[in-house]
């Protein structure tokens, strides 16, 4: 007999589905599992709607140990370049350093950094683990030296609202953030660290707030994210990075919804996105179009992460659902119901943990098997 679990409630349900939830529908049949979401808006057995499962992928994670010092929503995730140390950001309005080499004896609290006056909503690391920079609620971003005894090293208060999303190139020099105020500021990390100045920073203008940027692992390319539901594409050339802003940005549309999310995959070969409109959508670098609309999610996505051989794709949704999309064969694989929605996932350096950050203030560390 099929049996379904609710995936607000956590009910088991045994028979046909009930009710106007959201459901996941698990039918056993010989070497696979069947899985179905239901929801009130939706009520499919297409490919967006289920997952075939083999004993291969219904093992692919497991969970291998999790932390709770938070107060608060975790909003942010990031492992330093070698995979020892992970920043989390969180509604508490602290940023916590994990030390997680060993994660038998699970994650273990090396700092808490104070000094935001709202929520943390994102923090990332220099490439060589020295920095960490974290934005917030109080419209500004702040970089923080954590390579011995951590401590604030500058504040940046140039924004005029929340600032959503902060990030280091791959080559350490620029430091992006983008803001509720539609501005994407760009500042030259590599000059504060030598001459102890902040220097004048690039300003790049959408006509809307900016949820999300990354910059491109060469570091030719910045991507930006915002509620007009558009991708702009800023070209970094280092002969006009300086003109960048009176510049038209060439613009991926598709998404019919704003953009919550976007990253590069470590190749450089891809950009995802995921969206408000229920979708990820991963698009071609080389001739910027979209190749690929990951349908599934029945509410908002929140989140997305490459693997670091670039072959796994993670997608986050305010429906209380973690996937994971096969990128070269272009499907989904597996389905993780969590009893809360997931704000923020990570992959560790060597791709062997998915970390997730959500409602409950925890963090959950998935081993890749």
């Amino acid at each position: 007999m099929p049996f379904c679990i609710d995936l607000r409630s956590g009910l088991l349900h045994t028979g046909n589905v009930p009710g106007p939830h959201y459901f996941l529908l698990i039918i056993r049949i010989p070497n696979e599992t069947l899985m179905v979401t239901f929801s009130p808006q939706r009520q499919s057995n297409t490919a967006s709607g289920y997952t075939v499962i083999s004993p291969k992928t219904t093992s692919l994670l497991r969970e291998v140990a999790a932390a709770r010092e938070h107060h608060s929503w975790i909003q942010s995730l990031t492992f330093s370049a070698d995979g020892a140390i992970m920043a989390s950001g969180s509604n508490d309005r602290t940023i916590r350093l994990w030390d997680v080499r060993d994660l038998a004896r699970g994650p273990e609290t090396i700092a808490v950094l104070e000094g935001h006056q709202g929520c943390i909503w994102s923090v990332d690391f220099s490439p060589d683990g020295a920095l960490l920079a974290s934005s917030a609620n109080d419209n500004t971003v702040k970089l923080w030296e954590v390579a011995s005894n951590p401590y604030e090293f500058v504040t940046f208060a140039d924004h005029n609202e929340a600032v959503y999303a902060v990030t280091f190139s791959r080559n350490g020099r620029f430091l992006a953030s983008a803001s509720h105020d539609a501005m994407v500021r760009i500042r030259d990390v590599a000059q504060i660290r030598t001459t102890g100045r902040t220097p004048q920073c690039t300003v790049l203008e959408h006509i809307s707030h900016v949820y999300a940027i990354t910059f491109s692992p060469c570091t030719r390319w910045l991507v930006s994210a915002s509620r007009d539901s558009l991708l702009r594409i800023w070209d970094l050339h280092p002969e006009n990075i300086r003109e960048i802003g009176r510049t038209k940005p060439r613009g991926l549309v598709g998404h019919r919804s704003w953009i919550n999310a976007v990253t590069f995959s470590p190749t450089g070969k891809w950009l995802a996105s995921g969206s408000h409109d229920r979708t990820v959508r991963l698009w071609d670098m080389a001739t910027f179009q979209e190749v690929a609309m990951f349908d599934g999610h029945s509410e908002s996505v929140t989140a997305i992460a490459f693997s670091p051989d670039s072959k796994l794709l993670a997608s986050a949704s305010k429906d209380n659902t973690v996937r994971i999309w096969d990128v070269v064969n272009q499907r989904q694989l597996t389905i993780i119901p969590e009893r809360k929605a997931i704000n923020t996932l990570s992959f560790t350096p060597d791709g062997t943990m998915l970390a997730l950050g959500g409602g409950d203030g925890a963090i959950k560390f998935l081993g890749i098997v």
